[in-house]
């Protein structure tokens, strides 16, 4: 939960951490950590860390006033790139105190078990039956078809990781009046194939890119990322398991601990309006795999 701590000279944003006891990520340490890594490395993209409190897993951090990026611009995209770069080339100053990020996808049969894995989270929910077993099943072995035309099941090797924040993307960005974007919420963050998260930014529900931004930042991550001559050929391969996954997720509030948390922040609509809103968006995500497997992006 995040906080907006308002005092006579400036405002604040104080965050509040999951206990590691209902967890097992530590996401408190992991994003303190990341904010640390920016501020060393002078990243002018992400808000600065100011105190934390390690028994009750709270930190104060600077407040960005500013508003959401609901339609990116060329610009933003550029920023979105810049940040990446920054990222990518601070990883030999400091990076290596990281770990993996969390649900790290270091080869196809990575991204292929994670999808099982919340397929299985999946199956005991009934209304969801025909659509996981018919609509989406189908896609899923034709997107699993498509990535097995490159190394599936070989991890890429550290020198080809590089740091990500997962869960990247501008529903984690805030604009400010100047114009520039500031990051937030690195609670995930680590080593992992580059490639997760060009997918996850060019994928995600909550942010429709048009197709000129889409190509723009896909061409800007295989700059960043040219030393690796296999980048852009996993991403056109992997694309569609990560469409994939991303149906899946928008699912999540079909099962109850998740619907719970979401009351608990805060929800007003009914558990079956959810329900039925989330699985018209995993429609779109399935349909949209379909679209890529018969007219692949280049």
């Amino acid at each position: 939960m995040v906080y907006k701590v308002e005092c006579a000279n400036a405002d604040f944003a104080l965050k509040s951490y999951p206990p590691k006891a209902s967890d097992p990520r530590d996401r408190f340490g992991t994003e303190i950590n990341a904010l640390k890594f920016y501020e060393a490395n002078h990243n002018p993209y992400t808000p600065r860390l100011l105190a934390i409190d390690t028994t009750r897993c709270i930190a104060l951090i600077e407040w960005i006033a500013g508003r959401p990026v609901n339609a990116p611009s060329v610009d933003d995209i550029d920023q979105a790139i810049d940040f990446i770069a920054l990222t990518h080339t601070a990883a030999i100053n400091g990076g290596e105190s990281f770990g993996l990020a969390a649900e790290p996808c270091l080869c196809g049969a990575d991204l292929y078990r994670h999808i099982l894995l919340r397929l299985e989270k999946l199956v005991a929910c009934s209304e969801l039956n025909c659509f996981l077993t018919h609509e989406l099943a189908d896609a899923l072995e034709a997107a699993k078809r498509h990535a097995g035309r490159i190394d599936y099941f070989t991890p890429l090797p550290k020198p080809g990781q590089s740091l990500i924040p997962a869960d990247f993307g501008f529903h984690n960005a805030i604009k400010t009046g100047s114009g520039r974007l500031n990051f937030i919420d690195f609670e995930y963050f680590g080593w992992d194939d580059p490639v997760r998260l060009t997918a996850d930014f060019l994928l995600h529900p909550g942010i429709e890119l048009n197709e000129e931004n889409r190509h723009r930042f896909q061409q800007g991550m295989i700059s960043v990322f040219q030393a690796d001559e296999n980048f852009e050929r996993r991403l056109l391969h992997l694309l569609p398991l990560f469409g994939i996954r991303w149906a899946l997720i928008l699912l999540n509030e079909f099962l109850p601990e998740r619907w719970q948390a979401r009351v608990f922040a805060g929800e007003t609509a009914t558990w079956e309006e959810i329900k039925e809103q989330q699985l018209k968006k995993s429609r779109i995500a399935a349909d949209k795999v379909n679209n890529y497997l018969r007219h692949p992006w280049s």
